[in-house]
């Protein structure tokens, strides 16, 4: 995977120009800047790397085909998360059985004890349950429920963003953030429950 290219907002909207005039390079640097975001947000999305590799590729391929259509303020990463979105969610409704990436070094609800250097192995060991359950509970949401949970807790998406990228109005993202968190907690304690038997 290439490293990321650093580009001022002023570079980026002159390679965004250049690519839909037809360069090449100008593409390219845009894919260096943000193949390594968009591959690690699928790959939060699908929980296989191959898979992302392929469907980072496949999120590129779109994005330079409908890069004729697009405005000239472009906001370059919500656009590609969007794509990605698209085809992520593509790909799961593909899928009988959905994966997901252990994410015990990124969960936000996760306690610092589970580094290394915790000092209670009790605790460490309970949180460590706590996010098998998490990562069970993040299998069984729906798609678009798992979508924008994972824009706004891991890509740090506002409501407005994460409408703009799931192409929906800025109420209707609010909302299903909402109906997300509830299933979330809904399966949480469920599973919990289960565990408790």
């Amino acid at each position: 995977m290439s490293g990321s290219v650093a580009l001022s907002a002023a570079d980026e909207l002159r390679c965004v120009a250049r690519a839909k005039a037809g360069d090449h390079d100008a593409f390219a640097l845009l894919y260096q800047k943000y193949e390594r975001s968009v591959y690690q947000y699928i790959y939060r999305m699908v929980g296989n790397a191959e898979e992302a590799s392929d469907l980072t590729q496949e999120c590129f391929i779109k994005a330079y085909r409908a890069l004729p259509q697009t405005t000239d303020d472009l906001n370059v990463a919500g656009w590609l998360r969007r794509i990605a979105t698209n085809v992520c969610l593509d790909a799961l409704r593909r899928r009988n059985r959905l994966r997901w990436l252990r994410l015990d070094h990124l969960a936000p609800w996760q306690n610092s004890s589970l580094r290394s250097d915790a000092i209670d192995p009790e605790q460490a060991l309970l949180e460590t349950e706590t996010q098998d359950t998490v990562e069970r509970v993040l299998k069984r949401l729906q798609p678009h429920y798992r979508a924008a949970l994972i824009l706004r807790e891991y890509e740090g998406y506002s409501s407005e963003e994460i409408a703009k990228i799931l192409g929906i109005s800025r109420s209707a993202a609010k909302s299903l953030l909402f109906r997300a968190r509830e299933e979330f907690r809904r399966l949480f304690r469920e599973m919990e429950a289960q565990s408790d038997r």
